[in-house]
């Protein structure tokens, strides 16, 4: 466990890993109260757009998250709930936890229905080991980043790289699905939305790392277009529908 840091410049402020929430970062950065509502905030309209997620895909036994996107998820919140620690306090290592095993129950949603997404019927018998051999694989990329120094304290650098698999593959999904009954709005806007907060908070947290700017606005862009789409095809298929005389 990482011991505490003591920062001189900011008297009363210590980063140490047993605070509910932390005010400073490990580089002697000041949170704002701002900073900490964005991050937990959109944090958790993920952990409620997983809740979402869960429920439609035991309903429609389809997985609403590209079949990537999910694996890298998956390698991602195992890395930093387990091998790493967030530097704001046990709080948001729960909230980090709590990601992880909701997605436990994703993926395994992932490997039952997961070969849906998969239009060639020869790669289907294959579907389960590949998707298995691809989150150990994301695992192992996503531990070398962080354990090399590649990664910020709280895993941002990381996270975006696993956002813009979600943002971009999700939205291959979607241009691929015949049937947009079964993708989910709230799913959508949950994600979108807890995304775009978390990127406000690291545009004020970190405004020198440009790389990290790049993806948020990159996954706003991506994020944005499937929301736009989706609701053109809902509409699309809510015209399409007999209606009653």
């Amino acid at each position: 466990m990482n011991s505490p840091v003591i920062c001189p410049d900011h008297p009363g402020l210590t980063n140490d890993p047993g605070h509910f929430l932390n005010f400073i970062d490990r580089n002697c950065v000041p949170y704002t109260y701002l900073e900490l509502f964005l991050f937990a905030g959109g944090c958790f309209l993920w952990v409620a757009a997983y809740a979402v997620l869960i429920r439609n895909s035991l309903r429609y036994r389809f997985m609403d998250m590209a079949a990537i996107a999910v694996c890298s998820n998956f390698a991602w919140e195992g890395i930093w709930s387990w091998a790493f620690k967030t530097d704001m306090g046990w709080f948001l290592v729960c909230t980090y936890r709590a990601w992880f095993f909701l997605d436990i129950f994703i993926f395994w949603q992932l490997l039952r229905w997961g070969s849906k997404q998969i239009s060639q019927p020869a790669f289907r018998d294959h579907f389960k080991p590949a998707a298995v051999f691809i989150a150990l694989g994301f695992t192992v990329l996503y531990y070398f980043y962080v354990q090399e120094g590649m990664d910020t304290p709280i895993g941002a650098n990381s996270a975006y790289l696993a956002q813009i698999i979600v943002s971009s593959t999700c939205l291959l999904l979607l241009l691929g699905s015949p049937d947009a009954k079964i993708l989910s709005l709230a799913v959508a806007w949950l994600k979108g939305t807890g995304t775009g907060m978390n990127t406000v908070m690291m545009l004020m947290h970190y405004p020198h790392n440009h790389f990290l700017h790049t993806l948020g606005i990159l996954a706003f862009i991506l994020d944005t277009t499937y929301i736009g789409y989706l609701l053109r095809l809902k509409a699309a298929e809510a015209s399409a529908k007999p209606r009653m005389a």
